[in-house]
């Protein structure tokens, strides 16, 4: 945490109070194309490399796993509940997170000082600590303090916020920076009162942001376990927890089919998120 705290001085020295949105009307100049020449066909290999170990060894090697499984007869257990479990806890963490990103973003970016940079730094520093830190402190709090939130989706969710509000507040910070306040100002002047300006201005200009925080709460989420594992409710699987209960019985093949589905569910986020930065450019 100490160490967090010192980076992340650092970097809000070193980022100052730059702006990125335009301050006079401009058209967008497109990205300029360099030829690699000779140099194509080894950044080629190189880049299908990369993805080759990146994903399809994993995937063979899952296949493989749950090919032998069935050729020896090993029963496979149903994995469509914690499949829907996954996807259930981290779109609602998703939006939950989102929500309470928006307003530290605002502050952080619209309202700049001392108090405000604490807030966005302290927000950070959730991040940086393991996911079973997080837990171990939550199961301390709910036994002691908050006994009817123990092991429920509210305290799991909770533990989400902690551990991935600073994926959602750095990509709303960063397309709030794209957005010029003359825009809220001008909505002032019309009449309208901040909130007013801020929900009828500055959050539509901010979906594409939005958007891409939510897609990668989402795929953070899907794959975390410690937290999961240590404060769901009983009887909650999801996929993380089917992978982590079947390897550490030895039960690889089982294993394999929660992971393949893991990958898969992984993959719509991800494609989306690619998807809308192709269209935004």
């Amino acid at each position: 945490v100490c160490l967090t705290v010192v980076v992340l001085f650092a970097e809000g020295r070193a980022r100052g109070r730059a702006k990125y949105y335009r301050s006079t009307v401009g058209s967008i100049r497109p990205p300029q194309v360099v030829p690699l020449g000779r140099w194509r066909w080894p950044a080629l290999v190189f880049c299908s490399l990369t993805a080759l170990a990146a994903l399809a060894l994993p995937i063979f090697v899952l296949a493989y796993w749950l090919g032998q499984g069935l050729l020896a007869g090993v029963p496979l257990q149903s994995v469509w509940g914690p499949a829907l479990n996954s996807t259930y806890v981290s779109g609602l963490a998703s939006i939950v997170i989102v929500a309470a990103a928006i307003p530290v973003a605002i502050l952080a970016v619209r309202y700049q000082g001392p108090l405000s940079a604490l807030v966005e730094r302290a927000s950070y520093i959730g991040f940086a600590l393991p996911g079973i830190v997080i837990a171990l402190a939550l199961v301390f709090f709910g036994v002691r303090y908050a006994t009817p939130l123990y092991q429920t989706l509210a305290m799991l969710i909770f533990a989400y916020v902690v551990r991935f509000l600073p994926q959602a507040v750095g990509a709303a910070r960063t397309s709030l920076l794209q957005v010029n306040p003359r825009m809220e100002e001008a909505a002032r002047s019309l009449g309208s009162t901040a909130p007013e300006a801020i929900g009828r201005i500055t959050i539509p200009l901010l979906h594409r942001g939005l958007l891409a925080g939510a897609g990668l709460v989402f795929l953070t989420v899907m794959k975390e376990l410690p937290a999961t594992l240590i404060l769901s409710p009983i009887g909650f699987e999801t996929l993380a927890t089917s992978i982590w209960s079947a390897t550490g019985e030895g039960l690889f093949a089982r294993a394999a089919v929660p992971a393949l589905i893991l990958i898969v569910v992984s993959f719509v986020p991800m494609a989306f998120l690619t998807l809308g930065e192709r269209s935004g450019e």
